[in-house]
């Protein structure tokens, strides 16, 4: 997350999916900051989002990344993780690393939280095939046994996690909830269901999903 783009419209996304997601919590962010920021900044992001901050540490080059991820790995239920520029499935120039979190990444924090979700923003797709970036990338992670769907947009959300059934509750609830536009939604396999009979499924309650 870099700090000049505070309060865009990909915010008020970023909101408006987390309020859709809040029986699925509690959650907390990771912003990965790629540049330092002091306590009013910092406040000033997790009540747009409203969600604390698991951390507010800057990710640098030389940072150790599994150190620096498993500092939010005790905190909340689900995680909203917000990378400068999104998902990556592998790495690539190490001068950019800091721009991106990682396909095993993903996968190690899915199954930190085998009952919770995590959120993630996805601007690391290519303009004008962006469902198939992003359907390559679920697919990818359904190899290993994460499941997920994605809001596809000019930014994306990819909402991942390690319990199928989970993912697919999430999803009607954002549905349900959002009145989003379904033809925006990409859904990974597993779970293997179609974007129409989400719809059908009851939107889930705290008590639903606890």
């Amino acid at each position: 997350m870099d700090l000049k783009h505070f309060g865009d419209a990909y915010d008020i996304l970023k909101r408006v999916l987390l309020q859709s997601l809040e029986p699925f919590g509690p959650w907390v962010a990771h912003p990965m900051f790629t540049h330092a920021v002091n306590d009013g900044e910092a406040a000033a992001f997790g009540r747009l989002l409203g969600i604390p901050l698991a951390s507010t540490e800057v990710l640098a080059p030389a940072t150790d990344r599994p150190a620096y991820l498993a500092a939010a790995s005790k905190s909340g239920r689900s995680i909203f993780l917000d990378p400068d520029t999104g998902v990556r499935l592998h790495r690539r120039e190490r001068h950019r690393s800091t721009e991106f979190v990682f396909a095993d990444e993903l996968v190690t924090i899915a199954f930190e939280r085998p009952n919770g979700l995590v959120l993630v923003f996805d601007q690391s797709v290519p303009r004008g095939s962006e469902r198939e970036a992003i359907r390559a990338k679920l697919d990818h992670l359904s190899h290993e046994r994460v499941s997920g769907f994605a809001y596809v947009s000019q930014a994306c959300f990819l909402v991942l996690g390690a319990s199928a059934p989970l993912v697919s509750e999430a999803c009607a609830r954002v549905l349900a909830s959002t009145d989003l536009p379904e033809a925006r939604i990409v859904a990974g396999t597993p779970p293997n269901i179609g974007v129409a009979d989400l719809r059908t499924k009851p939107t889930p309650t705290a008590g639903d999903v606890a």
